[in-house]
C-alpha cells in the first residue's frame, strides 16, 4: 500500500488528500483512455503530489491518466459496498474518492457507544438547517459522517430491513420497478453474516443471510430495557417481537439488531466491504481526502475521467449539491448562482424528507440502572478495559438498545383535542411511529450529560412517514460553502405530522406508567412546566397534559434522527424524479447515483440496510449491461 499525498476537490470536497492508492506498483504507467464519459469530476490540485514511501514525486494528472473504467464519488454505504463488488472484476479499474479521512484508526467509531463522540469533529460534515418555522425558528444539527464509511462509521448501528411494503410502494405508486422487497431482499441476505444470541430466543433464520461480509448480531442488552422498556410497552398493548427482519413487517417492540462483529466492534460498511484483502486489489484506488482544510481556493486543476461511469454517493446532502455545482439541477437555482446549465432538472434537491423525534422524555431512574456512569472517565475505565480484552460489556451498547413500531391510527387518547392523524403509511401493517428506548440521556444528541449525575432513561418518539417535504439548495457556486438545508419540519397543509407526533408523545406517557417500567424509577419533585428537565415525567396529572403543552414541547426540542432522504429521487419521468430505475441521472451519458437520495419515497425504519442493499443491486445490474452492450464511447 502507497499513501500519496496532496491537495484535491472533488466537488465540494476541498481538503488535505491523502491518497491510498493500493497497487504494487506504484510507478506503473497508465495509459489515458480514448473513450471518456459525458460526465466528468472536476479536481484541483497542489503541483505535486508525493508519495509517502518513495522519493519520487508523481504528477497531479496520476488520477487523470489512470485507465480507469469508474469514478465512485463518496465512500458512505452505498459507495463502499460498490467499489468492492464492481472490482471484484479483474478487468474493470475503480477509483473510490472519499471527502473525510481513514475510519480503521478511529476508536470512538469502533466502539458501539461512542459514536456521539465523534459529532462536531473532522469527521462530521457538521451541518446545520435553516431556521423552521414549525420548529420554534430553531437551526437544527445535521450530522453527517465524513470519513470512509460514511455515515455507517458514526451511527447508532440499528440494522433494520424496514417494512417490506415501503419498496412494494416504491414500485406499485411511484412507477420504481424492480426495486420492491422482494428485488431487494436475495440482496439483504447476501450481504450479511448473522450472528444469533445463545442466552436469547432463537428467531427464524430463513431469511437471514449466514454467509455474506457484513456482520450483524446482538449488541449490549440493559436490565431496564429488557425488564422494563419491553414488558411496558407490552403493557400499552404492543406486542414482543423476537426479529422485526422478516417478511412478515416490522410492527412490535423488539430488541435491535446491530451491525456488530463477534469482537464487540462496529461492522461499518467500509469494515465489511472495504477489508484489508479488498483494498489490496490492484484494480482499486481508494482517495481518502484528509481533514487540514485547503487555504487556496484557485489551485490548478484537472479532471478525473472514467472509461465507463461516474457514480455519484454523496448522500442526501452532498449529492444534490454536487449535481447544482455541476451544472444538473433546475434554470432557476442555476441562473441564480451564475452555472451553465448542463442538464434542466426540476427535481433535484426537492422531495427531501427526514425522521423527526420530539426529543426525548427524560426519567429518572434508580441509581446504576442506566449506563450514564459511564460518561465517567474513572467508572468507564474497566469497561473499556472489557470491550479491548473481551469485546463485551455495556460499551458494545448502541444506545439505542431497543423500539417499537406502531401505527398511529390504531391509538384514540379520550384527553386529546387535536383530530386523529390520518393514514399515511405504506400499507396496512406498517408502521408510522418509532419509540426507542435508550438507557440514558441522550440530550442534545448524546452531548450533554445527565443533571446532576443522575441515571436517566430516555424514550424518543419518531415520525417515520413525514408528509412534510424540504428541499437543499446553493448557498453560492463556491465549493466551500455548505449548501441550505430545509427540511420544512410540520409544514404539511393539514398538521398531519404533528398530529402522529402527538400520539406518539401520549403512547410514550402510557409506557412509563406501567407498573413493571417504574420499578427502575425514582420519583422526582413535581413540575408542570414543559420547559422544565423532567417534565413531562415531573408532572402533577401525566393523563391530563395537554395538547398544546405537547406541542409547545415538542417545537422547542424536536431534533432529527438523521435519516434525511429523496433528493435525488428515482423514478421514470425526466419531470418528477433525477435519476431512472438503473440509478441514471436522466439526460446525461455515463452518470449514476446511488445513495440515500433517490429514495423516491422515505422508508419506515433505518436506512443503512437498504441503501446497502441498492448498491449491491446495483452493482448487479451495473455487470450485466457490462455482459450485453460494448463500452460506452463519449467525448466532453
Amino acid at each position: 500500500m502507497d499513501w500519496i499525498e496532496g491537495r484535491v476537490c472533488v466537488g465540494e470536497f476541498q481538503r488535505r488528500a491523502r491518497y491510498y492508492k493500493y497497487d504494487k506498483s506504484p510507478h506503473k504507467k497508465y495509459r489515458a483512455s480514448k473513450a471518456i464519459p459525458s460526465f466528468t469530476i472536476s479536481v484541483w490540485a497542489d503541483a505535486g503530489i508525493r508519495c509517502i514511501t518513495h522519493s519520487t514525486t508523481l504528477r497531479p494528472s496520476f488520477v487523470a491518466e489512470a485507465n480507469l473504467s469508474e469514478v465512485i464519488v463518496g465512500a458512505g454505504a452505498a459507495g463502499c459496498v460498490l467499489a468492492s463488488k464492481l472490482s471484484e472484476d479483474k478487468n474493470t479499474s475503480v477509483l473510490l474518492l472519499e471527502a473525510g479521512g481513514d475510519n480503521t484508526k478511529v476508536l470512538e467509531s469502533k466502539v458501539p457507544l461512542m459514536f456521539p463522540k465523534l459529532f462536531h469533529t473532522e469527521h462530521d460534515w457538521d451541518y446545520y438547517t435553516v431556521e423552521q418555522p414549525g420548529l420554534a425558528a430553531r437551526r437544527l444539527y445535521w450530522p453527517r459522517g465524513r470519513l470512509i464509511g460514511g455515515s455507517t462509521s458514526l451511527n447508532a448501528m440499528m440494522y433494520h430491513h424496514c417494512s417490506p411494503s415501503d419498496f412494494d410502494e416504491w414500485a406499485s405508486v411511484h412507477g420504481c420497478e424492480g426495486w420492491s422487497f422482494n428485488d431487494l431482499a436475495p440482496y439483504l441476505r447476501r450481504m450479511e453474516m448473522f450472528t444469533p444470541d445463545s442466552a436469547r430466543p432463537a428467531i427464524d433464520t430463513e431469511h437471514r443471510g449466514s454467509s455474506g461480509c457484513w456482520q450483524t448480531g446482538y449488541s449490549w442488552l440493559s436490565e431496564i430495557i429488557e425488564d422494563g422498556f419491553i414488558p411496558a410497552c407490552q403493557d400499552a398493548g404492543i406486542p414482543r417481537r423476537a426479529d422485526v427482519n422478516t417478511t412478515n413487517g416490522t410492527l412490535g417492540v423488539t430488541r435491535f439488531q446491530t451491525f456488530i462483529d463477534p469482537k464487540g466492534q462496529r461492522s461499518s460498511l467500509a469494515t465489511a466491504y472495504l477489508s484489508p484483502s479488498v483494498l489490496q486489489r490492484p484494480n482499486l484506488s481508494v482517495a481518502s481526502i484528509g481533514v487540514e482544510l485547503q487555504t487556496n481556493r484557485e489551485g490548478p486543476r484537472f479532471q478525473v475521467h472514467a472509461r465507463r461511469e461516474v457514480i455519484l454517493c454523496g448522500g442526501t446532502v452532498n449529492t444534490p449539491q454536487i449535481l447544482m455545482l455541476s451544472g444538473i439541477a433546475s434554470a432557476e437555482e442555476l441562473k441564480a448562482h451564475g452555472i451553465p446549465v448542463i442538464q434542466k432538472n426540476d427535481a433535484v434537491g426537492k422531495n427531501m424528507k427526514d425522521h423527526l423525534c420530539t426529543t426525548a422524555i427524560l426519567c429518572k431512574a434508580k441509581s446504576g440502572k442506566t449506563l450514564d456512569y459511564l460518561s465517567n472517565n474513572i467508572r468507564a475505565l474497566p469497561y473499556l478495559v472489557q470491550w479491548m480484552l473481551f469485546g463485551r460489556g455495556p460499551l458494545t451498547s448502541n444506545i439505542g438498545e431497543a423500539a417499537a413500531f406502531i401505527r398511529s391510527s390504531d391509538y384514540r387518547f379520550p384527553e386529546s383535542t387535536t383530530g386523529p392523524p390520518n393514514d399515511h403509511t405504506s400499507c396496512p401493517t406498517g408502521p408510522d411511529l418509532e419509540l426507542i428506548g435508550a438507557p440514558l440521556a441522550f440530550i442534545h444528541h448524546g452531548e450533554e450529560a445527565a443533571i446532576d449525575g443522575s441515571s436517566v432513561f430516555s424514550l424518543i418518539p419518531i415520525h417515520l412517514r413525514p408528509q412534510s417535504s424540504g428541499l437543499i439548495t446553493l448557498q453560492s457556486k463556491s465549493s466551500f460553502d455548505a449548501p441550505i438545508i430545509n427540511p420544512k419540519y410540520l409544514s404539511d397543509e393539514e398538521d398531519n405530522d404533528l398530529k402522529v407526533l402527538l400520539t406518539g408523545l401520549r403512547v410514550c406517557l402510557r409506557i412509563i406508567r406501567s407498573p413493571a417500567f417504574r420499578e427502575f424509577f425514582e420519583p422526582v419533585a413535581t413540575n408542570d412546566d414543559p420547559s422544565s428537565y423532567w417534565w413531562p415525567y415531573s408532572s402533577s396529572h401525566i393523563e391530563k397534559i395537554s395538547d398544546d403543552d405537547l406541542i409547545r414541547f415538542s417545537k422547542e426540542k424536536a431534533f432529527t434522527l438523521y435519516h434525511p432522504v429523496g433528493t435525488a429521487r428515482m423514478g421514470p419521468s425526466r419531470d418528477t424524479s433525477v435519476v431512472d430505475l438503473e440509478c441514471k441521472v436522466h439526460g446525461v451519458r455515463s452518470f449514476r447515483v446511488i445513495d440515500a437520495s433517490v429514495f423516491p419515497e422515505q422508508i419506515s425504519g433505518h436506512p443503512t440496510a437498504p441503501i446497502g442493499a441498492m448498491a449491491y443491486k446495483l452493482s448487479d445490474m451495473i455487470r450485466d449491461e457490462r455482459k450485453r452492450s460494448a463500452p460506452p464511447t463519449a467525448n466532453l
